[in-house]
């Protein structure tokens, strides 16, 4: 599988040869600017047709052209590459340093609707200033038709100033809570970004509204969040969410574009996060636990939910233990795998109901019949 940056480390003349001759590829970088957009023109054609042909795994479009004009048609390249239904390409990435108006970012979710090849859709904010959505509604527009559009997976690269960005993600007319298409949701600090630790990225409002999205979501299963996005005031509302929740697998959010020593290092703070953080880890281990518990193709002795197997009873008392450190799973496990225990109890709760009844209704009959004969 061949790996294609244009004009990155490739050229125009190894592109296209590859793109002709190559049977895969794997990945397709193809960035441009106002002075080699025009000139590889031959370049985009074949982009198109091996697109339609399932050829490009990844396809990620820099588009830094400076001039409107020229900017407005790289914006028009990339939607006939985005566009269904005959598009077998999987992944899309959009760079820019222009922000999306309205107009666009209408495109773009009609673009989305078209393809339901669309598995891994990404947007980054080349410039690290962070205006690819800065207009209010472009990010609304993109995400609902992520949602409705069945994207297993959206990554976000955001600059200094996160733009309120979470809070987008969960609130007004966003249908995350509900959703169930979207596994993946990943934010991230532009590596084009000149400071890697933004401390305007700080958004624990946001956090505490995503926090009360996954008490609901039953489809998200990894979700990463840079460390610059909360304090951990945010982890706490992350930590207390996952009581509810058992679908998440992977949550992180220390990860850092920092090597070597972070110059806001502060003891107390990290010793506290890195506590946080396993207690979230912990949460992710017993949601883990239950998927594979629910897993009828694993190679247990038994499967919780498969009617095939039966689970020994030497099982029990471990698998009980385990499932008691999160309640919900528990109460999920007994639901599914012992029905009766919850049918029997109401069962028995109508049965004295109906007797109650019956016991009133001969009363009032008793009652009725001497009012009659007196």
């Amino acid at each position: 599988m061949a790996k294609l940056f244009f004009p990155v480390k490739n050229t125009m003349e190894e592109a296209i040869f590859a793109l002709r001759n190559e049977g895969f590829i794997d990945v397709l970088q193809y960035v441009f600017w106002d002075d080699n957009f025009d000139t590889s023109k031959e370049l985009q054609e074949l982009i198109i047709s091996k697109r339609a042909l399932g050829k490009i795994g990844v396809l990620e479009i820099g588009n830094l052209c400076l001039n409107q004009e020229i900017h407005n048609r790289g914006i028009d390249f990339y939607l006939r590459c985005l566009e269904g239904p005959q598009n077998k390409t999987m992944g899309f990435n959009y760079a820019s340093h222009y922000p999306l108006t309205l107009a666009d970012a209408s495109r773009f979710s009609t673009a989305i609707a078209s393809n339901d090849s669309i598995k891994l859709l990404s947007f980054e904010d080349y410039t690290g200033d962070n205006i690819l959505f800065s207009i209010e509604g472009t990010f609304e527009f993109i995400f609902n038709a992520v949602l409705d559009g069945g994207v297993n997976k959206l990554l976000f690269a955001f600059g200094p100033s996160s733009n309120n960005i979470l809070e987008r993600v969960c609130t007004g007319r966003s249908k995350l809570a509900t959703n169930t298409t979207l596994r993946g949701l990943n934010f991230e600090v532009s590596k084009h970004n000149a400071d890697p630790q933004p401390v305007h990225a700080t958004d624990d409002e946001g956090i505490k509204k995503l926090a009360s999205v996954l008490k609901v979501n039953r489809g998200l299963e990894s979700i990463t969040i840079p460390r610059a996005m909360m304090t951990n005031v945010g982890r706490r509302y992350i930590l207390d969410s996952l009581r509810d929740n058992i679908t998440l697998s992977a949550l992180d959010t220390t990860k850092s574009l920092f090597v070597g020593q972070d110059p806001t290092y502060n003891a107390e703070e990290r010793k506290e996060r890195v506590f946080l953080q396993s207690q979230i880890d912990h949460h992710m281990m017993l949601n883990r636990f239950w998927k594979r518990c629910n897993d009828k193709n694993n190679n247990w002795t038994g499967s919780c939910n498969d009617n095939n197997r039966t689970l020994s009873l030497e099982i029990y008392p471990d698998l009980l233990e385990k499932l008691a450190k999160k309640p919900l799973l528990l109460f999920s496990f007994l639901q599914k795998d012992h029905p009766q225990m919850f049918t029997s109890f109401h069962e028995r709760s109508r049965k004295r109901r109906r007797r109650r009844s019956m016991r009133i209704m001969k009363k009032r009959r008793i009652i009725n019949d001497a009012a009659v004969e007196n």
